[in-house]
């Protein structure tokens, strides 16, 4: 079996983390719609504005998690529990 360990991360990573994941494409979802309402005058131009403004923000998101999973990792500290079993 394997051995216990403790995993620690600094605090701003789970912050940064759920940024990037949930806020970053929700921003862009309500910033695409009304952008979408606004330019076309419609519930469709809305819709359309949405999709497109999530489109983008999910490259975006692929794109910075490599650097942020970098990033993370290089800060993770793993230590064995001692007298724990598995």
């Amino acid at each position: 079996m394997g051995a216990a360990v403790d995993i620690t991360l600094p605090e701003r990573y789970l912050l940064l983390g759920a940024t990037l994941v949930y806020g970053l494409p929700l921003v862009a979802l309500l910033a695409g719609a009304v952008i979408g309402a606004a330019w076309w005058r419609s519930d469709l131009g809305a819709a359309a504005g949405a999709a497109l403004a999530v489109a983008g923000a999910a490259l975006v998101v692929i794109a910075l998690c490599w650097r942020f999973e970098s990033a993370l990792f290089a800060r993770l500290a793993v230590r064995p529990v001692d007298g724990a079993r598995a």
